[in-house]
């Protein structure tokens, strides 16, 4: 989830991202990104935890928590 959090949500790419997360490849990176979404397709409550996670996290950036 944070790999999909960082690409969302800071603005930076996904071969950073990798550096980030132990130097990994950034079709590493791409591929876990991908087999999350197919995960929250099939996993409603996956899903659903993500976006409140997301949601709270945005508020939490603007200062309204």
């Amino acid at each position: 989830m944070l790999m999909e959090w960082l690409y969302r949500f800071s603005q930076i790419t996904q071969p950073e991202i990798g550096r980030l997360a132990g130097r990994i490849d950034y079709s590493a990176v791409s591929q876990a990104r991908k087999r999350l979404q197919v995960r929250m397709e099939r996993e409603p409550n996956l899903r659903k935890r993500f976006n409140e996670l997301s949601n709270q996290a945005l508020l939490l950036s603007r200062g309204k928590i």
